[in-house]
């Protein structure tokens, strides 16, 4: 089990709540133009005229953003340009920005992630990759493994349960690292059993992430200040955010480590 998880809409939201460009809610109701919530104060006018956007991170038309033409007190209602694909409902969770857009908080979470390839591992576990297909021995891996440390064969073609039992001796296989690395069995000490699964137990580095229920398996604190790095300078100078970049960099420099299994070998020199 990971000792982080957090979605790619969680921390979207701890980093922009830090640069203090988050407002959040779920819409009472709606249009494919408008959204409706009373737990919106400001005057007329007040959410178009500071150049909102609206990003729907839950529910329907979860990751579209919108800009805010129009805002009514009276009525709660935002309206945005263009139309969402679909009428906004109670389903329907936003997120309000007047700073930075929803592309460049994600661009700069995945360069945080990028920047920490290699040096803080995750546990990864893989069913679906590699089959067994009578005498074939050598199989690929997948590519986002940097470490293996544990193969477990399937207990019975297509029944989906790996025992502890029918682990694979670290000896009876290796790690052929060609161009693309491969899983090689020992033909003399591992009887494949045709059409059965193998179990991958690993490490690798966390993936880019694209959609807002994609997971996050890194220091959360650490990727809001690191990511703040990379947000548009810009945007950090106009906006008086330049005591926040400063602290950001302070923070950053501390880079979390999570090392490789011991009982691991080598995927990727």
């Amino acid at each position: 089990m990971a000792l982080f998880s957090n979605s790619l809409a969680v921390t979207r939201q701890h980093l922009s709540a830090v640069v203090g460009d988050l407002i959040m809610g779920a819409a009472d109701s709606g249009t494919s133009t408008t959204i409706v919530h009373t737990m919106l104060r400001k005057g007329d006018d007040y959410y178009n005229e500071h150049h909102y956007r609206s990003y729907i991170y839950g529910g329907t038309n979860i990751g579209e953003e919108r800009e805010v033409s129009d805002w009514v007190l009276s009525t709660h209602t935002l309206t945005l340009d263009p139309a969402y694909t679909a009428a906004i409902d109670l389903t329907s969770m936003y997120e309000l920005h007047h700073i930075f857009t929803e592309d460049e908080y994600r661009k700069a979470i995945n360069l945080s992630i990028e920047s920490i390839a290699g040096k803080y591992l995750i546990d990864l576990i893989d069913e679906t990759t590699i089959e067994l297909s009578t005498d074939t021995y050598e199989y690929a891996l997948p590519t986002s493994f940097l470490y293996l440390y544990k193969v477990i064969t399937e207990e019975t073609a297509a029944g989906g349960v790996f025992n502890e039992t029918d682990e694979i001796d670290f000896r009876d296989y290796s790690i052929i690292k060609a161009y693309a690395p491969e899983l090689k069995l020992h033909e003399s000490r591992y009887s494949i059993g045709d059409g059965k699964f193998l179990r991958l137990e690993g490490q690798g580095a966390q993936a880019k992430v694209t959609a807002d229920t994609d997971g996050i398996y890194l220091p959360l604190d650490w990727v809001v200040q690191k990511a703040i790095t990379f947000l548009p300078q810009n945007k950090i100078q106009s906006n008086k955010l330049d005591a926040t970049y400063q602290q950001a960099l302070i923070l950053a420099a501390n880079e979390p480590r999570a090392w490789p299994n011991p009982r691991s070998k080598r995927i990727v020199e």
